[in-house]
C-alpha cells in the first residue's frame, strides 16, 4: 500500500507541476498543438491516477480507511480538483482556437466559418450583486454557459464562481466546487436577485434621478439612451409601459437645456393633441445629429484638463531630425546647418538671403527680421543678425544658438507625458531633469557598463547600465525586469521637472536587483530601482571611431561596445555611483573623453568630436527625490469628520488568510497549536532569493556591534541559549543544511530597559528581500484584525470594581510552526566569534514576521472555543480582554476575582500559553493569588506570577494600583536644535491619550500641527520665531500633565439600569470636540459622575460658520456616546446628548429635507443614533466639551472639575432637560427657487413699412 501511495502522491505532484508550467509557458508557445498535446498528456496521467486509486480502495481496510493520509487528507478529491481545474484551463484556450463548438452537430460548418471570419471573443461582465446588472448577466450566462449541454456542472460551477464579485461572491462563498452543487448555486443567485421589484426600483430609479444636461449632442444622446434603455428593461419585466407616454415625455423634456426645449415647445404649439414617445424620440434623435453636424465643422479650443498634483519620473528623448529642406542645397536640413552654405563667401551668402527674402536673423523663410520671435543674435558682435551673415564671419561651422528653447522643449516634452495620465494616480512626487544637447558637430559621450544582472532563479544576464552622478534614484526599464524574472513592488513617489514642472509618469513600481562586476567577482550590489517603459534612447545616438582615442587602448573598458549604439537597460544613481569608484583617471585632449576606474571597469564620458552631419538629440536625464507627502497624513488631523463604520468586512485576502488557519491548524500532543505560515501563493518566491549569504553577512555586522557593546551581547546571548533551551529553536540537521528553498532570517537586538522581565528581545528580520527582490514577509498575509480596540478594552477594565491583570509568557513563543514551514525561519548563530557559524530553524512563531501577531492572537481565541465550553465567563474574557498578550479584565468580589484566575489559567494552560505577573487593585485578592502561586507552583514561578509593584505601566497606561487611579505620564526626550517640523511632530506622537482623558492639552498640539502645514516650512526647517516661542512655551507646560490622573473605577455595578450616559458637544473657530460622562448611582443612593472618553477634531483649512462648526461636534458625539454605549451595555433610553447651540438644536428638531445639503446630511447622521428627544441644551459655562474645543494648559486642566467630574447638576437627584421654548432658524434652509419665464408678442406697426412685401 505505501508503494501505492508514494505513486499516488507523485501523480498529484506531477499535475500539479503541469498545471504551474502550463501558465509559466512563453505566449508564442501557446499553439494548438501544444495545448492538445497538454490535455492529452493530463488525461493520461489522471488516468493512471484513477486506476491505482481504484486499487487501494479495493485493497484498503477500513482501519487504514481512517488513519492512512491517503484517506485522511483526502488525496483524492485534492487531485480531483487539481485535475478539473487544469483541463478546464486547457479547453478555455483550445476555445480560442475554435477547437470546441456549442453545438456538437455543426462543429464542422463552424470550424469552416471561422476560416473565414473570425468572430470577437464574447466575454461575460463579472457580476457584483448590483441589480441594474443582473438581466445582462443573466443572459449572457444562461445563453453561454447554463444552456450549453457541452460542458459539465463543475465546469459551469467553476464559471460561476469566477464571474462573481462583491456581495454576490459571498452569497456563494460557502457554497463548495461540485456537479451538485450547480444547481443550487444558480438557483440562490436566482431567487435573490431575479426579484421584479428591486429590478423595476432600480430602472426607475436611474430614470428618474438623470441630471439636467447642457447643450451638446453627447448629453442629448446619453439622455436618449439611459432613458429607452430603462423603459426597455421595464418592458422585459412585463410592465405595462403602454400608457407612460406623457410622463415620460414630461420628465425627460425637463431635463432638457434650454433650447432643445425651446425648439420642443415651438413643434408642439401647432398641436392640441398629445405627444406620443415615439415622437419625442425622433425629435431628440434630430436634435443631437444636428448638434452632431454642427460641431464637426466648429474646431473649438479643447480646454485642458486641471489634473492632480501627482508626481512621476519624466524621461523624453527625440532622435528624428527635423523633417525640413535646406533652400540651399535642397538636403534634410536647415540652412543655418548646412556645410555647403557656409563655405561659400560673405557677399554670396548676403546675397542669397536677400534674393529669397529670407529672415536675417534665424534664416527662416517665413517672415523678416522686423518680425523675427528669435531670441539669438550674432556670437561676434551680438548685433540682431545671424552669424553666417556677420561682415567679417569666416566661420564655416557656425550655427544659432537654440539654447534658449531647451527649457520650452523640455517642459512641452513633460507636458505631453502630463496629458497621457488620468487623475487617480497616487501622490505628488519631486524629480528634476538634467540633458545634454548636441546641436554642433561634436557629441557628449554618457559613462556606460555592461555589468551581469542576478535573475529570479539565481543565473545572471548581460545588461547595459548608465552611471548617472546626476540623479538621486536608480531605475530600470521594463524588458530588463522581465528578462530577470523580478518581482515588482507598487510604490508611491513625488516628482518635479526641469523649471519645478509638476508632472504625472507612469513608474508605479519598484524592484531590487543585484549586479555583478564582470572583471570583480567578489563585487556585487544590491540596486533598488524604479521601473520605466524604457530608460532613454539609444547611446550614442550613432556609432563613433574608436581610433581617435589611442590613449584608451591600454586600459579595460566597462563598455567595450560603447561606441556602437544600443539600448540602455538600467540607469544607476549617484548613490550606487559613488560605490563603484575606484582611483584612477585619465584626461589627454581637450576633445577626447575622459577615463574613471570604477570596479566595473573603466567607464568613457564626455565631449568628443565628429566629422560627420550633427543629429539633434535630446538625452534627458533625471534626478528624483523620493519622498511621501507626509503633510497629506497632517492634513488628517483636520480634514471633516468621517463615520467608521460598525463592522469591518474581511477582504479576500483576510478571508483566505482566515480559511488557512482554520484547514491547517492541529494541536500536539500536549495540546499546543501548530500553524501554518498564510501564504499569499502556494509556491512562494522568497524561497528562490539565496538568502543565506546575506543573512551570514547581516550577522558579520551584528558580531562587530557587539565587541562595541559586551554586555548586550552577553544578553544577547542568553536570549538565544534561552530559545535552544525551551525548545524554541533546533539546529538544521546535516543532511538538510543544502535545501537551497530555505529561508534564512537576519536578526538584531531591541533593548528595553523600562522592561521588568526580557530587557533584550531578538527581532528577526522577515522583511530582508532575497536575491530574487522577495522577502518573507512579502509571501505572507497579514490577516484580519481580530481584537477589540485599545480604548474599548479600558472602558470595560474601568466598569469593574477590582481590576485583575496579568500577561501571557512569551505569546508568540507558545504557538508552533509546523515542520515544513520551519523552513523559511532558518537563522545563523554562534556563540562564539572564533567557531564555526551553525543553521538553526525557528519552529515557534517568530517575532518579526508579518503574520505573527495574527497566528498568535487567533491560537488564543482558539483556545476559548476549543476549551472555554465549560466556562463561558473566560471564554469571552479571552475573546475580548486581551489586548495581544496582555489580559484587563476586573471582578465584583474577592472569590469571584480568586475564581477567575484559577479558570483562566486553567483554560489557558491546556492550549500553553501559561500567564504571568497577576496584580490586582485588591490587596487581599492579590495575597490570596501568592498563596495559591505558593502552594502549586516552584519558586521561579511564584517570582514570575505575582507582581506587586505600586505603579504598573500596562498598555501605555500608569495605574497606581493602591490609590487604583491612572495617571498620565509625558515623557519627553531633551529639547533638540535646531527645532524642526519633523522633531515638533516627533514630540508630539509620543503624547499617549487613547480615551482623550486630556483632550483639552492635545488640542493645543493639533491646532499647532495645522499652524505648521499652513506656514509651508519643509521638514527640516528651523521654525519661525514666533513659531518656536509658541512650541518651546507648550512643551515646557507638558510636564505639568504627569500631575493628572483619574480614578480607574468608575463606580458601575453590573445592573445598567442605575448607569446614564452624558454626551457633550461644542465647537470654537479652532477646533470642535465631544466629552462622554457616566452618572452611576450606587445601592446607597450617591451619585457618581466620571469621564469616560473625548475626542477632538481641529476646525478644517477652509473656513465654515461656527453653528456648522458645532453640528460638526454633534455628529462627533453622536458616534462617540454610540460607541461607549455598544461597549458599556448601556440601552438607548439612558443616554442623553447636550450642545449650547440652538440652531443645532433647531436644525434637529426638523427633518433632514428642511435644510441645505451639508447640515441635512449630518442631521440624517445624528438622528440615525441619538433620537431628537434625547438632545438638550447646557449653558456655555456648563459645557465642558467647551474646554476641548478651545483648549487649556495642563495647569489648568489639572484643577478643572468641570472636565473631570462633568458640570455639577449632574450630581444632583433630578436632572432639568431644558431647550429653548421656540426654536426657529432660517440659518442654511433649503430654498426653492421658481423661475417664470413669459413670452409677450408686439403688435408691429404697420404704417412704417410702404409695401406689404417688406412688412411680411
Amino acid at each position: 500500500m505505501e508503494a501505492m501511495y508514494k505513486l499516488q502522491n507523485d501523480k498529484r505532484v506531477l499535475i500539479e507541476k503541469a498545471q504551474i508550467n502550463f501558465k509559466k509557458a512563453p505566449k508564442d508557445r501557446i499553439t494548438k498543438i501544444y495545448v492538445e498535446t497538454r490535455l492529452e498528456s493530463l488525461e493520461a496521467l489522471w488516468k493512471e491516477f484513477l486506476s491505482t486509486h481504484n486499487n487501494i480502495v479495493q485493497n484498503a481496510s477500513d482501519v487504514q480507511r481512517k488513519s492512512d493520509k491517503y484517506f485522511v487528507d483526502d488525496i483524492y478529491d485534492i487531485t480531483e480538483e487539481l485535475y478539473i481545474f487544469h483541463k478546464i484551463q486547457l479547453k478555455e484556450v483550445l476555445n480560442k482556437f475554435g477547437y470546441y463548438s456549442s453545438d456538437p452537430k455543426s462543429k464542422t460548418n463552424d470550424h469552416s466559418t471561422s476560416n473565414s471570419v473570425k468572430l470577437p471573443k464574447i466575454c461575460i461582465p463579472k457580476f457584483s450583486g448590483n441589480y441594474a446588472e443582473w438581466t445582462t448577466f443573466k443572459d449572457l450566462f444562461t445563453s453561454l454557459v447554463h444552456k450549453n449541454d457541452t460542458l459539465e456542472d463543475v465546469q459551469k460551477m467553476h464559471y460561476l464562481k469566477g464571474l462573481l464579485l462583491g456581495e454576490a461572491e459571498q452569497l456563494v462563498r460557502h457554497i463548495a466546487v461540485t456537479s451538485d452543487n450547480y444547481k443550487e448555486c444558480w438557483s440562490l443567485l436566482h431567487s435573490r436577485y431575479n426579484n421584479k421589484r428591486f429590478l423595476s426600483n432600480c430602472l426607475l430609479k436611474r430614470l428618474l434621478s438623470q441630471a439636467n444636461i447642457i447643450e451638446s449632442s453627447s448629453s442629448i444622446k446619453g439622455l436618449l439612451d439611459t432613458t429607452m434603455e430603462c423603459l426597455n428593461g421595464l418592458k422585459n419585466l412585463g410592465i405595462d409601459i403602454s400608457t407612460w407616454d406623457i410622463i415620460i415625455i414630461h420628465i425627460i423634456s425637463s431635463k432638457l437645456d434650454f433650447e432643445s426645449r425651446k425648439q420642443w415647445e415651438t413643434k408642439l404649439s401647432s398641436k392640441d393633441e398629445l405627444p406620443v414617445l415615439l415622437e419625442f424620440k425622433d425629435f431628440l434623435e434630430a436634435r443631437f445629429r444636428a448638434l452632431e453636424f454642427l460641431n464637426a465643422g466648429t474646431n473649438k479650443p479643447t480646454a485642458s484638463v486641471i489634473k492632480k498634483a501627482t508626481t512621476h519620473h519624466v524621461i523624453s528623448s527625440d532622435n528624428k531630425p527635423n523633417e525640413v529642406t535646406c533652400p540651399f542645397c535642397k538636403e534634410g536640413h536647415k540652412i543655418a546647418h548646412c556645410k555647403k552654405f557656409a563655405k561659400e563667401s560673405y557677399e554670396a551668402r548676403h546675397n542669397f538671403v536677400q534674393t529669397r527674402r529670407l529672415c536675417f536673423n534665424c534664416l527662416n523663410s517665413n517672415h523678416s527680421i522686423k518680425f523675427c520671435r528669435h531670441n539669438g543674435s550674432c556670437r561676434i558682435c551680438k548685433r540682431r543678425h545671424h552669424s553666417l551673415l556677420h561682415p567679417q564671419s569666416v566661420s564655416n561651422s557656425a550655427v544659432p544658438n537654440e539654447n534658449s528653447h531647451i527649457a520650452t522643449e523640455v517642459k512641452s516634452a513633460v507636458s505631453r507625458v502630463q496629458a497621457s495620465f488620468s487623475e487617480d494616480e497616487p501622490s505628488p512626487s519631486n524629480l528634476v531633469s538634467y540633458f545634454s544637447k548636441g546641436s554642433l558637430p561634436k557629441q557628449v559621450l554618457l559613462a556606460t557598463a555592461l555589468v551581469e544582472a542576478q535573475t529570479r532563479s539565481g543565473s545572471t544576464q548581460l545588461l547595459r547600465v548608465l552611471l548617472d552622478q546626476g540623479s538621486q534614484a536608480s531605475f530600470i526599464a521594463e524588458s530588463a525586469v522581465q528578462l530577470l524574472g523580478l518581482k515588482k513592488t507598487p510604490v508611491k513617489t513625488v516628482i518635479s521637472g526641469i523649471g519645478g514642472e509638476k508632472s504625472a509618469f507612469a513608474s508605479k513600481y519598484s524592484v531590487t536587483v543585484t549586479i555583478h562586476s564582470r572583471l570583480d567577482p567578489s563585487f556585487s550590489i544590491q540596486v533598488h530601482a524604479f521601473v520605466l517603459g524604457s530608460i532613454t534612447s539609444i547611446l550614442p545616438s550613432k556609432k563613433l571611431e574608436v581610433f581617435i582615442w589611442p590613449e584608451l587602448t591600454q586600459i579595460t573598458l566597462a563598455d567595450p561596445d560603447f561606441h556602437t549604439p544600443s539600448k540602455i537597460d538600467i540607469l544607476l544613481g549617484a548613490e550606487i555611483y559613488g560605490q563603484v569608484l575606484r582611483d584612477g583617471l585619465i584626461k589627454s585632449s581637450p576633445n577626447a573623453p575622459i577615463a574613471q576606474n570604477t570596479v566595473l571597469g573603466w567607464i568613457l564620458s564626455g565631449q568628443i568630436s565628429t566629422s560627420d552631419d550633427p543629429i539633434h538629440c535630446h538625452h534627458v536625464i533625471h534626478s528624483m527625490s523620493d519622498q511621501a507627502d507626509d503633510n497629506a497624513l497632517l492634513r488628517q488631523f483636520w480634514e471633516i469628520e468621517s463615520v467608521i463604520p460598525d463592522q469591518k468586512i474581511l477582504s479576500d485576502e483576510e478571508q483566505r488568510c482566515e480559511n488557512i488557519f482554520a484547514q491547517t491548524t492541529h494541536r500536539d500532543k500536549e495540546g499546543r497549536y501548530v500553524v501554518n505560515l498564510p501564504f499569499r501563493d502556494q509556491d512562494p518566491q522568497c524561497q528562490y532569493g539565496s538568502s543565506r549569504d546575506l543573512a551570514i553577512r547581516r550577522f558579520h555586522l551584528l558580531e562587530n556591534k557587539f565587541k562595541r557593546n559586551p554586555e548586550i551581547k552577553a544578553r544577547y546571548s542568553q536570549v538565544f541559549q534561552e530559545y535552544i533551551d525551551l525548545g524554541h529553536m533546533e539546529p538544521v540537521p546535516s543532511d538538510e543544511l543544502n535545501n537551497i528553498s530555505a529561508v534564512y532570517l537576519p536578526h538584531h537586538a531591541v533593548v528595553r530597559e523600562d522592561k521588568t522581565t526580557t530587557k533584550v528581545r531578538i527581532v528577526f528580520d522577515a522583511s530582508m528581500k532575497g536575491l530574487n527582490g522577495v522577502s518573507l514577509n512579502d509571501d505572507l498575509m497579514v490577516g484580519p484584525r481580530l481584537q477589540p480596540p485599545l480604548r474599548h478594552i479600558i472602558m470595560r477594565w474601568r466598569m469593574h470594581p477590582i481590576s485583575l491583570c496579568a500577561d501571557i509568557v512569551k505569546m508568540y513563543r507558545q504557538v508552533k510552526v509546523s515542520s515544513e514551514h520551519a523552513e523559511f525561519q532558518r537563522v545563523v548563530w554562534r556563540d562564539d566569534p572564533e567557531s564555526v557559524i551553525k543553521e538553526y530553524k525557528l519552529v515557534r512563531v517568530t517575532f518579526g514576521t508579518a503574520a505573527a501577531p495574527y497566528l498568535a492572537v487567533k491560537s488564543l481565541q482558539q483556545v476559548a472555543i476549543d476549551e472555554g465550553g465549560s466556562y463561558p465567563d473566560v471564554s469571552e474574557i479571552i475573546k475580548n480582554d486581551f489586548y495581544v498578550d496582555d489580559l484587563m479584565t476586573g471582578c465584583q468580589t474577592v472569590d469571584q476575582g480568586l475564581h477567575l484566575h484559577e479558570r483562566l489559567t486553567e483554560v489557558l494552560t491546556k492550549g500553553k500559553f501559561p500567564l504571568q505577573k497577576w496584580v490586582s487593585s485588591c490587596n487581599e485578592l492579590n495575597k490570596r493569588i501568592q498563596g495559591h502561586a505558593e502552594r502549586t507552583k516552584q519558586k521561579e514561578e511564584q517570582e514570575r506570577d505575582i507582581k506587586l509593584d505600586s505603579v504598573v505601566k500596562i498598555l501605555g497606561i500608569s495605574w497606581d494600583r493602591q490609590s487604583d487611579e491612572c495617571k498620565y505620564s509625558v515623557q519627553l526626550p531633551p529639547q533638540q536644535f535646531p527645532v524642526t517640523k519633523r522633531r515638533v511632530i516627533s514630540d508630539i506622537a509620543r503624547l499617549f491619550d487613547p480615551l482623550g482623558w486630556v483632550a483639552p492639552c492635545i488640542i493645543i498640539s493639533k491646532i499647532f500641527i495645522q499652524k505648521l502645514w499652513l506656514s509651508g516650512l519643509d521638514w527640516d526647517a528651523e521654525l519661525t520665531p514666533d513659531l518656536l516661542s509658541e512650541w518651546e512655551t507648550y512643551r515646557a507646560s507638558l510636564v505639568e500633565t504627569n500631575k493628572i490622573s483619574i480614578p480607574r473605577w468608575i463606580n458601575t455595578k453590573s445592573d445598567d439600569s442605575l448607569m446614564e450616559l452624558h454626551g457633550f458637544c461644542d465647537a470654537s473657530i479652532a477646533a470642535y470636540a465631544a466629552v462622554v460622562y457616566v452618572r452611576t448611582i450606587d445601592a446607597e443612593g450617591k451619585i457618581h459622575v466620571n469621564l469616560i472618553t473625548a475626542r477632538t477634531k481641529v476646525a478644517p483649512v477652509k473656513q465654515q460658520s461656527v453653528p456648522r462648526l458645532e453640528l460638526m461636534g454633534a455628529v462627533l458625539l453622536s458616534e462617540l456616546i454610540i460607541e461607549v454605549a455598544k461597549v458599556m451595555k448601556i440601552s438607548p433610553p439612558h443616554i442623553r446628548a447636550w450642545t449650547d447651540s440652538s440652531i443645532v438644536l433647531a436644525w434637529l428638531s426638523k427633518h433632514p429635507s428642511h435644510w441645505t445639503t451639508f447640515v441635512g446630511n449630518r442631521v440624517s447622521t445624528i438622528l440615525s443614533r441619538i433620537d431628537n428627544s434625547h438632545w438638550a441644551h447646557v449653558q456655555s459655562t456648563h459645557n465642558p466639551a467647551d474646554l476641548a474645543s478651545r483648549g487649556l494648559t495642563p495647569q489648568e486642566l489639572a484643577c478643572s472639575s468641570l472636565w473631570s467630574q462633568g458640570p455639577p447638576w449632574l450630581h444632583e437627584e433630578t436632572i432639568e432637560y431644558s431647550r429653548p421654548k421656540s426654536i426657529v432658524t432660517n440659518t442654511e434652509k433649503r430654498t426653492i427657487k421658481v423661475h417664470v419665464a413669459t413670452e409677450t408678442q408686439q403688435e408691429v406697426p404697420v404704417w412704417k413699412y410702404k409695401t406689404q412685401q417688406k412688412h411680411v
